[in-house]
């Protein structure tokens, strides 16, 4: 995926800028040491290679923290959780991390991974929602030994194939599945824990995220208006997007884009469809007006596209 370049880290050398302001991380430069090499993805298990970014800060980016052994205190948004041995956090984008103690003896990794990058990866978000919920209100959950093997033996597949420099064929495909993979486990595991915690209860913004998702789901190869989604939902536009931003950290705008262009994405590379067939497909009024809408969200034309061949 060629991403949106908004890169907003700050480090203790940056002495100029102001220590208190809450920087908004919602990239990982390629230049970064825990940056790897396929993009909007990071894999870390020691955090001094971070202890130079200065927080708080916002994440725009899903984080996944999981204490292998001792202790680690996080606060983000006024809260405080503990994770001991065995357990594992996952925070959704939108969070604003204030500071973090990691015990003398704790050892542990973390996974970031732009939200932009997940969204295009994972198929039927309508379908994994609810569940994303109770992540939200309950962020921490202790595994059984056996669950934490699971989890460890599935993060170090992804961490070897994400930062293999190898020039292989489909390797950013095969980090994509092994992430899918360690999603849903991570998913199911939230679901299995959470069971016994009222996680039927959702909040305004996650079921008008819910019903959005449904609607573009079914109608995004004919619509890609908000309003036209808003109208569906009963709210302004303004309403929308901004309920969506909250609760799921991308615009209403962008949900609705992502979905176009992952299906022409699928039509260029897997059909023998012209471009301009797709463009009708996906109602666009000409095959010039696709072509700049594809370019300016991928960042070449969808003609290169279809010849393009991933390192």
């Amino acid at each position: 995926m060629i991403g949106k370049v908004s890169i907003h880290l700050q480090y203790d050398n940056e002495a100029s800028l102001d220590y208190m302001e809450i920087r908004t991380i919602d990239r990982i430069p390629s230049n970064s040491p825990i940056a790897a090499c396929v993009d909007n993805i990071a894999l870390f298990d020691s955090l001094s290679k971070i202890s130079g970014l200065t927080l708080p800060a916002k994440i725009d980016f899903i984080l996944s923290i999981m204490c292998e052994n001792g202790s680690l205190i996080l606060n983000y948004d006024q809260r405080t959780f503990t994770l001991a041995k065995n357990c594992i956090m996952v925070l959704r984008p939108g969070h604003v991390v204030n500071s973090y103690q990691a015990s003398a003896d704790f050892r542990g990794h973390c996974i970031m991974v732009s939200s932009d990058y997940l969204g295009d990866t994972l198929p039927s978000m309508s379908r994994i929602l609810p569940c994303m919920v109770s992540v939200m209100d309950h962020p921490v959950i202790k595994l059984s030994d056996e669950e934490a093997q699971n989890q460890l033996e599935l993060y170090n597949i992804l961490r070897k194939k994400a930062y293999d420099s190898g020039d292989r064929p489909f390797r950013t495909e095969t980090v994509g599945s092994m992430l899918k993979a360690l999603f849903f486990e991570t998913l199911g595991l939230y679901s299995e824990h959470s069971s016994d915690k009222n996680v039927g209860k959702i909040r305004r913004k996650d079921a008008i995220l819910y019903d959005f998702i449904q609607y573009v789901e079914r109608d995004f190869r004919t619509e890609r208006s908000v309003g036209y989604y808003a109208e569906k939902l009963c709210v302004s536009p303004k309403h929308l997007s901004a309920m969506v931003k909250e609760a799921s950290g991308r615009t209403a705008g962008d949900w609705i884009d992502s979905y176009v262009i992952m299906e022409a994405k699928i039509m260029l590379r897997n059909t023998g469809m012209t471009v301009q067939e797709i463009s009708t497909k996906l109602n666009f009024a000409n095959q010039s007006f696709f072509g700049k809408y594809f370019k300016h969200l991928v960042g070449m034309s969808p003609k290169d596209y279809r010849a393009f061949v991933p390192e």
